[in-house]
């Protein structure tokens, strides 16, 4: 039996109402108008003959000679007569009319809901271990298809998202082990040996030190990819071309302490974003890209727009990101896809321009940006 509180249930009696009142409605004009036109006839005499006639069943019947007083009296009763035949029917109809509204109400909506069901059954198996299921749901591009495409790409969405926090907690965990690991050992060590020197005191302090201040990094930049993920953290209008300029005005000297060149190539990218995320965000990229590439090699830091999609862009000369796309990216990048997704977009990564390195892309949305995000390298066609 259906439920009563079902949708289904629901739009039969309220299709059936609509129906059954508008027949209903109609079928109580019409015996209003015969009503009042029976009324107002009055027999019919005939000019020929001068004899008084009435029509009873198409039967045309001549009528005796009587007073006109005893015709009114015969005309109002053979009314009622049809009244109450013309009563007797609407009846019927209306009786009629209501059972099949119910029945053509309760198969039109089970048609209607069909999709529904579909939409339904594939939300109810879905997990969160496992988006991958989709609807698919064919037919016309009416409103309840529209609502199936949107729960797909909503799917779509939390699938990404999942798989990128799955990634993240594996690489946090990763990446804090070690710190962890090494502070341990050197405890450990200076535990076991009563007889340490105070050179390997504090060769293990200083140790410490360096792991501790590391885990204290790492920290900060999981706060603050948590904070913007909770939408804590205000967003402001900013051009990313001053971004870039920025930052690699303030890295240049570190990193040619190191072997590396730094050089920027920004353009115009008005974005709303959190600058403080977006900089720890191209930290990030310019620290990795600076460790990738060998000595005496460049590093080129790049911004600008293409179809309506802003782009934060860093090129190395190093080996490149492994080919399985299985393999571990390491916190720093595992906090730039979260960085770069709080801000509605996402992290790329594409071979370097020429035979050089890697180019890894953060990509967000300007005002009007287009459907999907670009998939091809914008260094590429910066350089065309």
């Amino acid at each position: 039996m259906p439920s009563w509180q079902s949708i289904r249930f629901r739009l039969s009696v309220q299709y059936s109402a609509f129906v059954f009142g508008i027949g209903g409605g109609l079928l109580a004009l019409l015996y209003f108008l015969n009503r009042q036109w029976l009324q107002s006839q009055t027999m019919m005499t005939s000019v020929v003959t001068g004899q008084r006639v009435a029509l009873v069943d198409g039967t045309v019947v001549v009528m005796p000679e009587i007073k006109e007083v005893e015709a009114r009296a015969i005309e109002s009763i053979y009314n009622e007569i049809v009244l109450d035949r013309v009563a007797q029917t609407t009846l019927v109809a209306i009786a009629a009319l209501f059972l099949l509204s119910i029945v053509v109400g309760w198969v039109m909506s089970g048609r209607v809901l069909k999709p529904v069901a579909e939409i339904t059954s594939v939300a109810r198996d879905i997990q969160a271990s496992d988006l991958s299921r989709r609807i698919d749901l064919d037919g016309p591009d009416d409103e309840i298809k529209q609502l199936g495409d949107t729960f797909d790409e909503m799917l779509e969405r939390l699938d990404v998202a999942f798989t990128s926090q799955r990634q993240f907690l594996a690489d946090t965990s990763h990446d804090l082990r070690t710190p962890l690991t090494v502070i341990r050992s050197n405890v450990d060590l200076l535990a076991d040996d009563p007889a340490a020197t105070k050179e390997e005191w504090q060769s293990a302090g200083q140790a410490i030190r360096r792991n501790a201040e590391r885990m204290s990094q790492m920290i900060e930049e999981l706060l603050a990819a948590a904070r913007l993920q909770a939408g804590r953290s205000q967003s402001v209008t900013l051009d990313l071309a001053d971004v870039v300029e920025h930052k690699v005005s303030d890295l240049t000297n570190l990193v040619s302490e190191r072997g590396v060149t730094l050089s920027s190539q920004p353009s115009p990218a008005v974005v709303l974003g959190v600058e403080v995320a977006l900089d720890r965000a191209l930290t990030n990229l310019i620290d990795n890209a600076v460790n990738a590439s060998p000595p005496d090699s460049k590093v080129l830091v790049a911004s600008g727009v293409t179809d309506g999609w802003a782009w934060l862009a860093v090129n190395d000369s190093g080996p490149g990101l492994p080919d399985d796309p299985g393999d571990r990216i390491g916190l720093g990048l595992s906090i730039v896809t979260q960085i770069a997704q709080g801000h509605g977009g996402g992290l790329g990564s594409f071979s370097g321009v020429g035979d050089r390195g890697t180019t890894m892309v953060v990509w967000l949305p300007t005002e009007q940006p287009s459907d999907a995000i670009p998939t091809t390298n914008p260094l590429q066609e910066l350089h065309h």
